[in-house]
């Protein structure tokens, strides 16, 4: 695996994790009234999420380093 996929995971999943601490520091929760189970539903919500884009994105560069966007934009109709 490459290493700037390990590199950008760790520090989306920091991100979240900071953000959710800095709520729970400052005032634990209280305005969103969301109970355990919405906490833990929008913990998983956010988890699948930036797996989801992290997943397309190295799609994106893979397909794109690969060659395989070029040899799809030559099947296309040829402009005069």
């Amino acid at each position: 695996m490459k290493r700037w996929i390990l590199i950008y995971s760790f520090s989306c999943a920091a991100l979240i994790g900071l953000v959710c601490f800095a709520l729970w520091a400052f005032n634990d929760f209280k305005g969103l009234d969301i109970s355990w189970r919405g906490m833990a539903a929008l913990i998983v919500g956010c988890v699948l999420v930036s797996a989801l884009s992290i997943g397309l994105m190295a799609a994106v560069f893979w397909s794109n380093r690969g060659g395989h966007d070029a040899s799809a934009h030559r099947a296309g109709p040829e402009q005069e």
